[in-house]
């Protein structure tokens, strides 16, 4: 039941955008498309959600919630404007993308590099 809220949720924006009254074929090849790229991203979203679930139970130590991390109060305030809550939070992210967090700087982010690589292992 939520499976199916949740895929209504993301559909049903796309219905509104289109006017089916006429039978126009190349409105619905747009819709087609669009829908297509929904259904892609919905996709796309379930199998990252599954793919970290098999990663922390590889990996419990990826649940910890951030302010119980030994990371550094700076390290802790830059992950928190990305709404990191746990380290498996932290592990979504490139390298490229942590740094242009505002007030990261090269210690920070290689405390946060040298964390993460310690909990999986890598």
């Amino acid at each position: 039941m939520n499976r199916r809220l949740t895929q209504d949720a993301l559909i049903a924006p796309l219905l509104t955008d289109f006017d089916f009254s006429t039978n126009d074929p190349e409105l619905r090849k747009r819709f087609e498309e669009k829908y297509r790229a929904k259904l892609q991203e919905m996709w796309d979203s379930f199998l990252f959600d599954l793919a970290v679930e098999r990663a922390t139970k590889t990996h419990p130590l990826l649940q910890t919630k951030l302010h119980d991390t030994p990371l550094s109060s700076h390290a802790k305030k830059c992950l928190e404007t990305l709404d990191v809550k746990t380290v498996a939070d932290i592990a979504i992210y490139t390298l490229p993308e942590l740094a242009t967090i505002r007030n990261m700087g090269k210690t920070t982010l290689k405390e946060i590099e040298e964390y993460v690589k310690e909990v999986t292992g890598a």
